[in-house]
């Protein structure tokens, strides 16, 4: 029971044609290009991570993760968990599937959408390059006065999940600090309560602790 805990951890953090219309790319443009360039003065940090992982449905089961979160300019993010039970340690190092605004476009074909509720907030649209056989797209809801995505929905083809992110203001820069996400796939339906917390701002962080491109394609 404990592997199916662990592994729901796993896929929020592994998930990590034809043209729009011009309109839609150049909004897509414009909220991309605020999002990659926020905040020039946050260099690298350093934060300790709590998740609260649980299952919805029965057999109930609850367990609290801890781990390191590193980031590094322009597009470096790596999640190191430190209290993995054994049957995980494969999967210590793990590389934030989606990684930060400055890398989407590598991977993603991005475009602009309205908002379902009728506003009008648009939000971005993330489609793989690559055809995923299970991912269709992600959307990246953005808070604008922060600069940051405050709302990501993975829709895959049999589920989805959608995470909430609450921000603080911390030594002068905005910060995630909470993340609450429900996960809807087959056979699980679960959570993760992210704390995040005792960030270390434009701290030296060295290159080893991110791991090798090459296992970018591993951890999805």
């Amino acid at each position: 029971m404990r592997r199916l805990l662990v592994a729901v951890l796993m896929v929020l953090f592994a998930s990590l044609g034809a043209a729009a219309p011009l309109r839609a790319q150049d909004e897509a443009a414009a909220i991309l290009t605020t999002l990659a360039g926020a905040d020039p003065d946050l260099r690298t940090y350093r934060a300790d991570v709590a998740f609260d992982v649980g299952l919805r449905t029965f057999p109930y089961l609850r367990k609290t993760l801890h781990g390191n979160a590193y980031f590094k300019r322009p597009a470096r993010m790596e999640l190191v968990f430190t209290d993995l039970p054994p049957i995980a340690r494969a999967w210590s190092n793990l590389y934030v599937g989606l990684g930060t605004p400055s890398d989407w476009e590598k991977k993603f074909t991005i475009t602009s959408a309205a908002d379902a509720s009728g506003s009008h907030e648009r939000h971005l649209v993330l489609t793989p390059r690559v055809p995923d056989r299970r991912l269709r797209d992600v959307e990246v809801y953005v808070d604008h006065a922060a600069a940051l995505p405050e709302r990501i929905v993975w829709r895959y083809r049999d589920g989805r999940i959608d995470m909430l992110q609450r921000f603080a203001r911390v030594d002068g820069h905005d910060l995630i600090v909470a993340q609450d996400a429900d996960i809807r796939l087959p056979a699980v339906h679960a959570y993760i309560h992210t704390r995040i917390s005792n960030y270390a701002l434009n701290v030296d962080v060295d290159d080893s602790v991110f791991t090798p491109k090459q296992r970018e394609t591993a951890a999805r």
